[in-house]
């Protein structure tokens, strides 16, 4: 009986804590892990830009891994997956870091600021310095 009672409490705290509804149950905490599809960003604040994905059927994505891989996976016009990059992230506060993976002959590493997580939407934040003068890049991404 004691199995039951522990059961159905555990059972009861897994679906509030999981729950949508908006009558004031505890939601799960964002999270960055999981899919990521590219919405569009701006550029210098800018005008928003929607980002051009070659298939109407398979968007391009993002994936975080909970062992710290990052892919991104590219669709061509035929809706045949034809890029996929694997990389490594950390995240320290709201600073994402994205670099090449030991094996990678390229080495590259990106920094990012994460302006806003919602379990919906991801927006980051880079700046880069080029010749040209600092640009600052804001990218959004959805789950959908």
């Amino acid at each position: 009986m004691k199995k039951v009672i522990l059961f159905l409490l555990f059972t009861g705290i897994l679906f509030s804590c999981n729950s949508n509804d908006d009558e004031g149950s505890i939601t799960s905490e964002p999270t960055i892990l999981g899919k990521w599809y590219i919405k569009g960003g701006t550029s210098n604040g800018g005008e928003f830009q929607n980002y051009n994905h070659d298939c109407s059927t398979s968007k391009d994505f993002q994936e975080f891994f909970e062992n710290g891989e990052f892919t991104f996976n590219g669709f061509n016009a035929q809706c045949t997956l034809s890029d996929t990059q694997t990389s490594i992230w950390t995240l320290n506060g709201n600073i994402l870091t994205v670099a090449s993976p030991p094996q990678d002959p390229m080495i590259y590493q990106y920094t990012y600021v994460i302006e806003s997580l919602t379990n919906e939407e991801l927006k980051l934040k880079q700046t880069v310095n080029e010749p040209e003068g600092v640009f600052v890049y804001i990218t959004t991404f959805t789950r959908n």
